[in-house]
């Protein structure tokens, strides 16, 4: 038989058995929490941080994917997750999307889960949220939980529209047109409140109906003033922009939209017109008259073709006659420029058209000039012209440097000198009297002077501007209105009397005839001695207008007229520097400058339309070393200066 146990051995065992059940209870609780278990936290991150959603049109849905990361070593487990409201937006539009979590999610070491949160906008209203996440990672938020922003760009109109809008080129008195078109390509309707034109009164705009439903314009003469006051996502319409310029000059303008949009709620496209070509002008391009003729004998007239672009060069690659009128009109060979012709910007070349009429009658032709103007490349000018028994008068032209006596044909003057002209002792051999009419026919590169008071005065005057050579023309007419068979020609040589002379021209493309008291550009000549600094003691400028014997003549403020520096007996073996500064723009942009250096009377170097776009550039040119011959060096750099 056997016997029972002790009663302490009893118990012992009991109590072991016992130990060894809550060693399983705690052994099974540990395995579903590895973190507990083993000590090991969970490291939460999530992606993105915070949510945003691009503007989409109404109705329309986007799904953002969102990444959990747990880049620890325990278990990572989020308990919840929930969209909740951020102050007044609301967030009606966000639901959950693909593989949203139900219930609890648990995320292994070094893992990652994605889900997706859906944006589906209803109304044109402000939308946001917070995404709300409970995890047992404690290290981030408060305790474990988790806001994550969401945001969305709203429901706003955006207006489109070309930003800028040419006329390469339009002849002055004609008038062109070109289509541009307004869009909305936001997500809400675009409200315009006012279509406004400024700047310049040549150009325009009007506004057509819908196109037909073969996609036809209706025609201008049925454009009107009205636009859209209102315009649907995707919607647009178009506008007929016109330019009428008056003269071949370049010009800008503004079209300012103001609507509801939000970034831009003045909506600018910039207009320009007559710019980036090239441009031919020529004398009486409408018609060259010589009026009454004398029979049998030449009577002359001098054609000037010039380049009336700022900034292009124009090619010329014919000047012939198409109908010479049965032989009456003829070109003068030996005047005609060795084509084809480049002319630079303002630049310009002349040649000599004749008449010598053969009986008493209308005689008609056609003078044809070939460039790469665009709207101009072929040029036919009418020619026309009579015969008559009478005599024609005759043209005689001199002058003098003003306060002398002396008059000249030919005279040599200085830069900035006047000139005082004489066409009182033409005559006409009829005994009627005579009318004048001069024309400076020849000037240098980058001179804006011009006769005064007319050029209709027997006696006008004219200021040298800057140096080089200048050709004025004299043609006279008797009561009849024939003209002087052969004009006469007054040539003037500006030249520098100093050692060293220095000059500044420049031209604005946004003022392409800039007066003086005219808000056009201000730039600043400065020359530097070998020990001086920009703007020092030691340099010459519009604030220090003499120093080691050089001087300033003009401070100019408009481009309406050139900046001299003027230097005698400099030392032998110095160098001496030349800069431009661009003072101020006056809002105008661009200027071009252009520098000249004389030595002894001769032009030795010119840098033409250099290019400062800005206020506040220096342009450092480079200068003069004064040795035997005088050396030029050039270093042609923006440099910083203490100039302001």
């Amino acid at each position: 038989m056997k016997r029972p146990s002790p009663s302490y051995l009893r118990d012992g065992k009991n109590l072991l058995l016992l130990a060894l059940a809550l060693l399983f209870v705690v052994g099974s609780s540990a395995c579903g929490d590895d973190s507990i278990s083993s000590g090991k936290p969970a490291a939460f991150s999530l992606n993105p941080n915070p949510i945003s959603f691009q503007q989409i049109a109404l109705g329309e849905e986007i799904a953002e994917t969102i990444i959990i990361g747990n880049s620890g070593e325990g278990a990572l487990r989020i308990t919840s997750i929930e969209i909740l409201q951020n102050g007044s937006a609301s967030i009606d539009a966000f639901y959950p999307g693909n593989n949203w979590p139900e219930g609890t999610l648990e995320v292994p070491p070094n893992s990652e889960y994605d889900f997706q949160l859906i944006y589906r906008p209803e109304q044109p209203i402000a939308y946001g949220g917070i995404l709300r996440l409970v995890t047992n990672d404690t290290s981030v938020g408060n305790q474990g939980t988790v806001d994550v922003n969401i945001s969305t760009q709203g429901l706003n109109p955006e207006i489109f529209s070309p930003p800028t809008i040419s006329f390469p080129r339009v002849p002055a008195g004609e008038e062109q047109w070109k289509l541009a078109q307004v869009a909305n390509i936001g997500q809400a309707p675009l409200l315009i409140e006012d279509i406004v034109m400024s700047g310049n009164s040549e150009f325009r705009v009007s506004f057509p109906g819908a196109r037909d439903g073969d996609g036809v314009l209706p025609p201008p003469e049925q454009d009107t003033n009205e636009f859209p006051s209102e315009l649907a996502p995707d919607e647009s319409f178009e506008m007929r922009v016109w330019f009428n310029p008056a003269t071949d000059d370049p010009t800008t303008g503004e079209i300012t939209i103001y609507s509801n949009d939000p970034s831009r709620e003045e909506f600018r496209i910039n207009l320009n017109g007559n710019s980036g070509s090239a441009c031919i002008a020529v004398t009486d391009e409408d018609g060259i008259d010589f009026n009454i003729a004398t029979l049998d004998r030449a009577t002359n007239r001098t054609i000037t073709i010039s380049n009336c672009s700022p900034g292009s060069e124009l090619n010329v690659s014919e000047i012939a006659l198409n109908d010479d009128g049965g032989g009456t009109f003829s070109l003068r060979p030996e005047s005609l420029p060795a084509l084809p012709i480049t002319l630079l910007p303002r630049e310009s070349a002349n040649f000599v058209l004749t008449y010598t009429p053969d009986e008493i009658t209308t005689h008609e032709g056609e003078l044809r000039i070939l460039s790469d103007d665009p709207a101009k490349s072929v040029l036919e000018i009418p020619l026309m012209g009579q015969g008559s028994d009478s005599v024609c008068p005759i043209a005689v032209a001199t002058a003098t440097i003003q306060g002398s006596n002396r008059y000249q044909e030919e005279l040599a003057a200085s830069p900035l000198e006047t000139i005082q002209l004489n066409g009182s002792d033409s005559s006409d051999p009829d005994g009627t009297n005579v009318t004048y009419e001069w024309s400076v026919i020849s000037r240098p590169v980058g001179s804006l002077s011009q006769l005064q008071p007319s050029s209709a005065n027997a006696q006008p005057t004219l200021w040298l501007d800057i140096a080089g050579t200048y050709e004025v023309e004299l043609v006279v007419y008797d009561e009849l209105g024939m003209a002087a068979c052969e004009s006469d020609i007054v040539r003037i040589n500006a030249v520098p009397e100093d050692d060293i002379h220095i000059q500044l021209t420049w031209t604005i493309p946004n003022v392409p005839q800039p007066r003086r008291g005219s808000a056009g550009t201000d730039l600043d000549l400065h020359y530097l001695s070998p020990t001086g600094t920009w703007g020092g003691n030691q340099a010459v400028w519009y604030n220090n207008t003499r120093a080691f014997g050089a001087s300033l003549d003009i401070d100019d403020l408009w481009g309406v007229a050139p900046e001299n520096i003027n230097h005698n007996d400099p030392g032998e073996g110095l160098a001496y520097s030349v800069g431009v500064h661009y003072y101020s723009d006056r809002g105008n942009g661009e200027s071009k400058a252009t520098v000249r250096y004389y030595i002894s009377q001769q032009l030795v170097y010119e840098y033409r339309d250099k290019s400062l776009t800005q206020a506040k550039q220096f342009w450092y040119v480079g200068g003069i070393l004064w040795s035997n011959p005088p050396t030029v060096f050039v270093r042609d750099e923006f440099i910083q200066t203490a100039l302001r």
